[in-house]
């Protein structure tokens, strides 16, 4: 499984297939990259706080892409980030929190085809204290106004404690630290792209590129969340008829399903890039999110309480059945509620099987 060379075209179309960049130019600039370097080096950076829900499932399915480009891929946690943000927990629970997290994301992985020894995990305290690390955090204080720092996001802009204004500094320097050729996040990391953007190359470091996806749709599903629950949620969350705007199962359908759905039907294909270990091994169910007997390219089946079902080989035309009214909202919850429940059922598993990752969850989130 997997091909032995891809073009630069091929690499770029997978690494920036629905994401974003923070300038329109960065895109021809990362095609430059491409043809310079052999493997990229590219980082997600995650700060353990809160429990994770299901639109983490964003970036970390989108991990299987880079790795299909043949990217060399970190996770990185930002753990003293999350002491200095989160500054009323202690750093002994920010610790169990980036445990949490591990156990967490890598079970999401396994469950995503993609082994954990694929990726490299890093936490920002094995480097933070380092001596020059923290000459250049000193380095960048002087250079750097209180605004800079509270114009990077929401969550810093009105703070009146230090450390929030140190999380910047922090996440910048990830890039030089990790020798990252890319870092990628969300696009409400834009603030903070922007301050690496800037403040980076004036430490005399060289300028990193950025991708960001789009946010997930809300949602308050839990990775450990039951059947039912799961499917409560679902049901509670809006689906008006024949309405996309403020749609929120389609926008979970689209955001997170779909994705995942068109990897597994690549897979199935034998379209994997230069990811020659994808799935290697796994016994864990990687089917696309459509019935057994569906058509090839099939990425979502939907039923009604007759059974009848509607097969979909693409968003767009799931969108467009609902809009005519020919799908209908009970129908649709219920196929992504299903849908929801096979992807976190071997998660919830890992969970179940792992005394560990229980009593880290009681220590993190007590």
């Amino acid at each position: 499984m997997g091909q032995n060379t891809l073009s630069t075209e091929e690499k770029l179309n997978l690494i920036t297939r629905r994401q974003s960049f923070l300038e329109a130019a960065d895109a021809e600039s990362l095609k430059r990259l491409l043809e310079e370097k052999p493997k990229l080096k590219l980082a997600w950076e995650t700060t353990p706080t809160g429990k994770p829900h299901v639109g983490y499932l964003v970036p970390i399915a989108k991990l299987l892409d880079f790795l299909r480009a043949g990217l060399d891929v970190t996770v990185y946690y930002l753990d003293v980030y999350g002491f200095l943000v989160n500054y009323i927990h202690s750093m002994e629970t920010v610790a169990y929190r980036q445990q949490y997290y591990h156990f967490l994301i890598t079970a999401i992985l396994k469950t995503l085809g993609v082994s954990p020894s694929q990726i490299n995990f890093v936490a920002e305290s094995s480097i933070a204290y380092e001596k020059d690390f923290v000459v250049d955090v000193q380095r960048l204080c002087a250079i750097m106004t209180q605004n800079d720092a509270r114009d990077t996001s929401n969550e810093v802009a009105e703070t009146e404690k230090i450390s929030p204004l140190l999380c910047s500094i922090h996440q910048s320097l990830s890039e030089p630290y990790l020798d990252l050729d890319i870092q990628y996040g969300g696009e409400d990391q834009t603030g903070l792209f922007k301050h690496a953007n800037k403040f980076i190359p004036m430490l005399g470091y060289r300028h990193r590129e950025h991708l960001m996806n789009t946010m997930p749709a809300e949602t308050k599903i839990e990775f450990l969340d039951g059947p039912e629950t799961v499917r409560d949620k679902i049901f509670r969350a809006a689906c008006p008829g024949r309405q996309v705007t403020g749609n929120g199962v389609l926008g979970l359908l689209r955001d997170v399903l779909i994705p995942i759905s068109e990897q597994r039907v690549e897979r199935l294909l034998g379209k994997t890039g230069l990811n020659v270990h994808e799935n290697n091994g796994s016994e864990l169910d990687q089917h696309p999110f459509c019935s057994p007997g569906s058509p090839t390219g099939t990425l979502f089946t939907t039923y009604d309480e007759n059974g009848e079902e509607q097969n979909f080989a693409s968003y767009e035309a799931i969108e467009a059945t609902f809009v005519t009214g020919q799908l209908q909202p009970e129908d649709l919850s219920r196929a992504v509620a299903d849908s929801f429940n096979v992807l976190l059922a071997p998660i919830r598993a890992m969970y179940t099987e792992s005394a560990e990752w229980q009593k880290l969850d009681k220590l993190a989130y007590a």
